[in-house]
């Protein structure tokens, strides 16, 4: 948590001093969302079931707003908040045609800070990469477990507030895109730095892909 907070401070340090630019974009920003939450290691047996129902895919959408601060030589900053909601519906067999199906619900917010260099192609089209962390804070997540394994209970899980998930997932993130006048179309891949798992030893992470579009004004 301290590494979060240090890492929330110099961002929001950045954006203040880059405010003093006088070449600031300012951008609306949606897109689809499909990150990858895994263990590492740790999971195996039976008994931990919740970790088990953890380890999905996710579709969802993400938008918000952001601006983007001019530096020089083509080189710049972008920050900003990115709402999150992601959905999953993750099915674990079992022997014996048995069963659990989870379904899990999330909601969080991005806040990202990368690094961008643009290459202008004409006065009107430009193609851009870009690399930086991103702090996701999770704001709340539901998991719903129906089971016909007799050793499993179905149940439902607050994954933030039962200890079960770390609200702060700490990533490091790439992509590129193009833009043509005022709308901007990029893909991002994010990395999962720290362990999101409470409950028990395993390593949980998350990563995956961003692809969104965005209008400046």
């Amino acid at each position: 948590m301290k590494s979060a907070l240090k890492s929330i401070f110099i961002i929001a340090l950045l954006a203040v001093v880059c405010t003093t630019s006088a070449q600031t974009t300012y951008r609306l920003e949606i897109g689809y969302n499909n990150p990858k939450r895994y263990f590492t290691s740790g999971i195996s047996s039976l008994q931990d079931f919740k970790g088990q129902g953890l380890s999905t895919y996710f579709k969802g959408v993400k938008l918000g707003g952001t601006a983007e601060f001019k530096l020089k030589h083509n080189f710049s900053l972008l920050t900003g908040v990115l709402y999150n909601y992601v959905y999953s519906d993750n099915l674990q067999g079992y022997p014996s045609s048995t069963n659990v199906r989870y379904i899990t619900n999330g909601h969080s917010l991005d806040i990202p800070a990368r690094a961008i260099y643009t290459l202008p192609l004409s006065k009107t089209l430009k193609v851009f990469g870009f690399a930086g962390p991103n702090i996701n804070i999770g704001m709340f997540q539901t998991m719903k477990a129906t089971s016909t394994v007799s050793l499993i209970p179905s149940a439902n899980y607050d994954l933030y507030k039962d200890d079960i998930l770390n609200r702060v997932n700490l990533q490091i993130g790439v992509g590129g895109g193009i833009q043509w006048k005022k709308y901007q179309i990029k893909a991002t891949y994010d990395f999962g730095l720290n362990n999101l798992y409470k409950a028990g030893a395993g390593n949980l992470h998350q990563k995956g892909w961003y692809i969104s579009v965005a209008y400046d004004f």
